[in-house]
């Protein structure tokens, strides 16, 4: 990867410093515990002499769709809220996106773990780096109501499905809203690739979504995954396709449902609310395998008119550990570098921290799948979970879709 352009960037910074200038920020970050991560890095970048002017829109699909229309305008952000890896690589190949190379030192390098460093680049293969990672989140978990747990006389949580099952199957019988289920898309998404992890683990299931394996898709495991993603639907609310994520945490936080299936920024809730971990809330691994499924939150750089050193500047302040470690513990997820001390961090951080650094993780598909294939598997897995039908012909449309 391209070194040659720190001594230049340090020259920029420094000439820069001391001039207050504006960087437009799209992002999807509203929620509580979003706003107050977000506030670390513009309270930081400020130090450098930039200017944070938000512009923020409720949804990842609905920001994301708001940048398309802006960049198709001719009138782009100067830096955008994304997932690292395939979703912005058709705009890096049309040469609409600034590469960041020049604020990543070799310091910093030695601090990313190998898949970071690969969704950075795009997988474009120009030795560029196009995004600027500040955290990751495990998306293999569950979050439950620690009273309700105990109502129903469980003090450790299942960690296979047959368990996990009994214990839903004891709540609904307690009178006890089992599973707080968000119908956002993204969400239904998420939680059937989380179950799909745990059946298949995550060599397999990076083997599949970046190779299209046929074996593994046609596999018994990733039947019965789809056939526990099916079996879900017994255990939600009514008037689901209406909440949003935060709203169903809300509802576990309230001792209203028994538990959610979600990425760890749900933390940032129940720590927004006031919640203590390990008295109010816990969090466990999907059953199964238990291996961690992981998005990589960065922020990549529309080319403008004006403003190379304002996404200099931003690309750098994202990726300082302080920044990292600070914008972490508010959000609920980890730093994107193993060299930030993770003592202070809750049990639920470490053990992810720890997967990742020992290479027990799965790549969501939003880091290696291109855009048209994540929409694909996206579409079909949530109308799938609207009408679900035949296991073994959703199996074949998978497959289909995945090798589109």
């Amino acid at each position: 990867m391209k070194l040659a352009y720190t001594t230049a960037l340090a020259t920029v910074l420094m000439g820069s410093a001391a001039v207050a200038d504006d960087i437009v920020v799209q992002n999807s970050w509203v929620s509580g515990s979003e706003a107050a991560g977000k506030q670390v890095v513009i309270d930081a970048l400020a130090e450098k002499g930039v200017t944070w002017v938000d512009a923020s829109i409720a949804g990842y699909e609905n920001d994301d769709a708001a940048f398309i229309s802006r960049l198709q305008a001719g009138d782009p952000p100067a830096a955008k809220f994304y997932i690292a890896g395939r979703n912005a690589a058709d705009l890096i190949e049309q040469g609409l996106m600034q590469p960041v190379t020049a604020a990543v030192t070799a310091e910093d390098e030695a601090a990313l773990p190998e898949l970071i460093k690969n969704a950075m680049g795009g997988f474009v293969g120009d030795g560029e780096y196009y995004y600027s990672p500040i955290s990751v989140h495990g998306e293999s978990w569950f979050f439950y109501s620690i009273p309700l747990a105990e109502q129903l006389g469980y003090s450790e949580m299942p960690t296979t499905w047959d368990g996990f099952f009994e214990m839903l199957d004891a709540a609904k019988e307690a009178g006890i809203l089992p599973l707080a289920f968000s119908g956002q898309s993204w969400q239904t998404n998420k939680v059937f690739n989380q179950i799909a992890v745990s059946m298949l683990g995550a060599e397999k299931y990076n083997d599949m979504l970046q190779n299209g394996n046929e074996e593994i898709v046609m596999s018994p495991e990733f039947l019965e995954a789809v056939a526990i993603f099916d079996r879900l639907h017994d255990y939600v609310g009514e008037g689901i396709s209406g909440i949003n994520w935060n709203d169903a945490t809300a509802q576990v936080i309230r001792d209203e449902a028994l538990l959610q299936f979600q990425g760890d920024w749900a933390k940032g809730e129940f720590i927004a609310a006031g919640e203590e971990i390990g008295t109010d809330y816990g969090c466990a691994i999907t059953p199964g395998i238990q291996d961690m499924m992981i998005v990589v939150d960065a922020f990549t750089f529309p080319k403008v008119d004006q403003g190379d050193a304002e996404q200099l500047a931003l690309a750098e302040t994202l990726l300082n550990p302080e920044v990292q470690k600070g914008f972490t513990t508010l959000k609920g997820s980890f730093p994107a570098r193993t060299d930030v001390d993770m003592s202070s961090y809750d049990v639920c951080a470490q053990l992810a921290n720890d997967k990742m650094k020992s290479n027990e993780i799965a790549a969501d598909m939003a880091i290696v799948s291109t855009r048209i294939v994540q929409g694909q598997l996206a579409d079909l897995i949530n109308e799938f979970w609207a009408a679900p039908y035949g296991h073994e012909d959703f199996q074949e449309e998978f497959l289909d879709a995945l090798t589109y």
